[in-house]
């Protein structure tokens, strides 16, 4: 059955980060943008992990095992929101042909300083209004704030 809010609800589709170092963005030596597409935090995969998550930290708990910190939490997140990507690297513009799995997400992830690469992307999945659904129709683009000012 679908809900009567449908329409405020997300789009499903994952949101694309582009990868940008120092301000500038990464290319490769075609020109084409390095990026990672992750979906909402909220969505039902993201959902599906928190439930998974809450029961292995509830096992390590019962077996007397310490707590996963709040940065491993995020890395395997991340990994599992991760639906696609295309990296380069930054030092010689080749593209780094590695499948986009979630071992290799989490291992890329968990590598030190490499935040700069995955923390975009993963700052987008946490933002909810990157997966609104938006309408089709065009609108009037205005510069003074109103559209009836607009058309005139």
């Amino acid at each position: 059955m679908t809900s009567k809010f449908a329409a405020l609800s997300g789009t499903g589709k994952p949101y694309r980060s582009y990868a940008t170092l120092g301000g500038d963005p990464v290319v490769d030596k075609d020109g084409r943008r390095a990026y990672i597409d992750m979906l909402s935090e909220d969505s039902p995969t993201g959902r599906k992990f928190d439930k998974e998550w809450r029961e292995h930290v509830l096992a390590l708990a019962a077996d007397g095992k310490p707590a996963p910190t709040p940065f491993e939490h995020n890395i395997a997140k991340a990994a599992v929101l991760t639906t696609s990507w295309y990296l380069v690297n930054p030092e010689t513009g080749e593209p780094m042909n590695e499948p986009c799995t979630l071992e290799n997400a989490q291992e890329l992830y968990a590598l030190p300083d490499t935040r700069w690469l995955w923390g975009p992307a993963w700052a987008a999945a946490n933002n909810s209004a990157n997966f609104i659904k938006r309408s089709a129709k065009g609108s009037i683009a205005t510069q003074s704030g109103t559209q009836s000012e607009a058309s005139s």
